[in-house]
C-alpha cells in the first residue's frame, strides 16, 4: 500500500523514489504539475469538501490531461459531500451518483482514469463498474470501517480497479486497510510532513518486506 501526499513539496523531494510514496494532487493545493512524470504513483482528489468551484476543478482536469503522467492512477469525479462548521461530514451516495452521471463522462473524454467516491449507502451493485477505473473510499469514518465498505473494496480489487482510501491518519487505520487498498492519504502528512511521512514510510516498507517473506 502506498502513501499519497498532497503539498509538502520540500519533504516529498527528500523521499522521492521511495516505493511506498506517491503524490496526491488537488485543484486547491497550488502545486505545479511539472515533474509528476517522475512519480510512479499519482492520484487526484476533487477538493469538494474544501468547497472548490466546479470551473476550477474542470480547469485542473484539463491540465492533468495535458500532463497525463504515466503514474496517474485515479482522478475523482465530484461527490456529494459537505463539512459542517462542527467538523461533521455529511454525504449522499444518491447525490454522488447523480454527479457521476454528469462528470464521469467528462473524465472519460479527457482520457483520465475516472474514480467514483464511495459514500455511506454505496453497495456493490450500485457502483458503475464498467465506467470507473478506480474507487476512492470516502464517507463517514464509521461507514469507511464497515463490512459494507470492505466488501465493495474487495469487489473493486477483484475487478482490477485501483482502491484509494481517504483520511487515514493513524497506524491502526493503516493496518485496517493495508490488505484492502492500494493507496491512502491523510491530512497530517501535509500539515506535519517531517514528523509523519518518514515514520509511516518506515512502517509501510517494514510491512511490505514482512509480507514478501511469507
Amino acid at each position: 500500500m502506498k502513501l499519497l501526499v498532497s503539498g509538502a513539496t520540500t519533504t516529498l523531494q527528500r523521499y522521492a523514489g521511495h516505493e511506498c510514496l506517491g503524490r496526491l494532487m488537488t485543484p486547491l493545493n497550488g502545486n505545479t504539475l511539472d515533474g509528476l512524470h517522475r512519480w510512479a504513483t499519482v492520484g487526484a482528489d476533487n477538493s469538494m469538501l474544501s468547497g472548490v468551484a466546479l470551473d476550477r476543478l474542470l480547469t485542473f482536469w484539463d491540465k492533468l490531461a495535458q500532463a497525463h503522467p504515466a503514474g496517474l492512477r485515479f482522478v475523482t469525479a465530484p461527490d456529494d459531500a459537505q463539512k459542517r462548521s462542527t467538523g461533521e461530514i455529511v454525504v449522499s451516495w444518491g447525490g454522488t451518483l447523480a454527479l457521476w452521471r454528469v462528470f464521469g463522462p467528462k473524465l472519460a473524454i479527457l482520457g483520465l482514469p475516472a474514480a467514483i467516491v464511495l459514500q455511506d449507502g454505496a453497495t456493490g451493485d450500485t457502483v458503475p463498474w464498467d465506467a470507473v477505473q478506480a474507487v476512492f473510499v470516502g464517507g463517514t469514518t464509521s461507514w469507511k470501517l464497515s463490512r459494507q465498505a470492505h466488501a465493495i473494496m474487495a469487489q473493486a480489487r477483484c475487478r482490477g480497479k485501483w482502491v484509494h482510501v481517504g483520511r487515514v491518519n493513524s497506524l491502526r487505520r493503516v493496518t485496517h486497510f493495508e490488505q484492502a487498498a492500494d493507496s491512502f492519504d491523510g491530512g497530517q502528512f501535509s500539515m506535519f510532513p517531517d514528523t509523519y511521512i518518514p515514520r509511516y514510510l518506515e512502517r509501510l516498507r517494514y510491512r511490505q518486506e514482512s509480507l514478501w517473506q511469507l
